[in-house]
């Protein structure tokens, strides 16, 4: 009789399941069919291609549709291919989808619970009106020396790197992590983070553990962004304590010397101390978070972006030469300097960044939650021929890999061509270039990551001729687990010194 009712309720249970699979077909949302329990995302759930890569495919499957219906685990989600779309869930209706889509919370894991990122509704809002300020063209300008120094550092450790002088290569991504760990340890916490001098200096070990949560911890963010409903009943700390305890005691004692010593630098812990001095509801652990934060943007996912970026010139030795031509000329009219101001007008420069991100975003996919029902009217002749609602709590993902590869905006999308972001063009594909998001929730640290990578850039390019190892794995496969575009063989590259 047991085994009877068992079995009743299993066979309920999947009847119940398979109907729910029918949500999108019931609205009219064209969708790739789902597989019981785990939805679309069987390649992810297998570990054999990344969420972006997944979701790129997925809009490719879907030409003519303006938004697809897919499934994760059984959560219905949406996946939109319009950058008009795009624009009005980012910007006009923003009041409707105004959450991202991952949550933690500050109470498990205090630091990166804090960040604007992960924030949601009127605490989101406060926490982004009290540090914009911090992130405007005049606050870049006040650290700009800073970056200067460290490029300046940056020429010097590779030019005298052994890869570099036995031709043996350099990992990109090991010299550029080396590089805006330096950057945000000068910048955040005012501190050398030795990365130029050390193999493996203390930095560097808190900024490996920062991005390496423990073993549960990773299985659990895999798991959420396969199966959201989990996120109800299963706790994440993203940070591990041991790197908690760090950097507070790092933000606690450089904020105690320069109170002690009257000491004002002009970094991005002194803006986040006069916000503890003028706003009580500021604490000392705001101030570490959001430090942390600034950290966290600042040194993995520039990185990232940067090293993708000097492979695609060493790849391409033609745009590679045209942008020395620029950068060299801006160097001999000021003198062997590259002033801040000169630095954000070279327009080949800012072509070639754009393309880099482009081709290789660092956060592949962009997620946001509807926080409001929204009701989506299909325009005429497309695939869907009645209104539906949007309704609250669904996941909406903005597919980047999809949306930037895709050749009704960008010709020939599978080519690294810098020219399509000079004279103006960037404007008019705007809601199809996403590598920051865009509207109220864009990117906080967008301003600080560009200056960084292309004050970097502008400085190897000067010095060295750039091009591919031979130990480059090629073509780039990405890792599948990583929650950002990381290749899963390291790229490997030449620098030959220009004398």
């Amino acid at each position: 009789m047991i085994l009877i009712l068992v079995l009743i309720a299993i066979v309920t249970g999947l009847y119940f399941l398979n109907s729910h699979y029918k949500y999108w077909e019931k609205r009219g949302v064209p969708g790739p069919k789902p597989t019981l329990f785990i939805g679309n995302l069987a390649d992810n759930f297998l570990v054999r291609k990344s969420l972006a890569e997944l979701y790129g495919d997925i809009y490719k499957q879907f030409q003519d549709a303006r938004v697809v219906g897919i499934f994760k685990a059984s959560t219905p989600t949406l996946i939109i291919r319009d950058p008009e779309l795009v624009k009005e869930i980012e910007v006009k209706s923003f009041q409707n989808f105004h959450d991202n889509e991952i949550f933690l919370d500050k109470n498990i894991d205090p630091l990166s619970g804090r960040n604007p990122f992960f924030l949601r509704g009127e605490e989101w809002k406060t926490t982004r009106a009290l540090l914009t300020p911090a992130f405007t063209s005049g606050k870049m300008k006040w650290i700009y020396p800073l970056l200067e120094e460290v490029s300046k550092n940056f020429v010097k450790y590779v030019e005298n790197h052994p890869g570099t002088t036995t031709g043996e290569g350099l990992k990109a991504k090991e010299i550029c992590m080396r590089f805006t760990l330096n950057n945000v340890g000068t910048c955040a916490f005012g501190l050398d983070g030795k990365t130029f001098e050390e193999e493996n200096p203390e930095f560097k070990q808190i900024a490996d553990r920062f991005f390496s949560p423990e073993g549960i911890q990773t299985i659990k963010i895999l798991l959420i962004s396969i199966i959201p409903v989990l996120s109800k009943i299963v706790s994440i700390k993203f940070t591990p304590k041991d790197v908690e305890d760090k950097v507070r005691n790092i933000v606690r004692q450089t904020l105690q010397y320069r109170e002690d010593n009257n000491i004002v630098r002009n970094d991005f812990l002194h803006i986040l101390h006069q916000l503890m001095k003028t706003n009580k509801d500021f604490t000392e652990i705001d101030a570490t978070a959001h430090a942390a934060g600034f950290f966290a943007d600042g040194y993995e996912s520039s990185s990232i972006v940067m090293h993708f970026l000097l492979y695609e010139l060493a790849a391409n030795p033609e745009p590679q030469s045209k942008l020395r031509e620029e950068i060299n000329k801006a160097f001999e009219a000021n003198k062997g300097t590259l002033p801040y101001e000169e630095l954000q007008h070279l327009p080949y420069l800012d072509a070639v960044f754009n393309e880099g991100m482009r081709l290789r975003p660092a956060g592949g996919t962009l997620s946001k939650i509807c926080t409001k029902d929204y009701t989506y009217v299909p325009k005429e002749g497309e695939l869907i021929k009645k209104p539906f609602v949007i309704e609250k709590g669904t996941p909406i993902v903005f597919p980047l890999y999809g949306l930037h590869s895709d050749p009704k905006y960008f010709e020939q999308p599978e080519c690294f061509k810098p020219e399509r972001f000079l004279d103006g063009k960037k404007d008019s594909m705007r809601y199809a270039f996403l590598p920051f998001g865009e509207g109220p929730r864009s990117c906080l640290g967008q301003r600080f990551g560009t200056l960084q990578i292309k004050i970097g850039v502008a400085y190897l390019i000067r010095n060295f001729e750039i091009s591919v190892n031979k130990r480059t794995q090629l073509p780039i496969k990405y890792d599948p687990v990583y929650f950002l575009t990381l290749p899963k063989d390291p790229v490997w590259l030449d620098f030959k010194k220009i004398r």
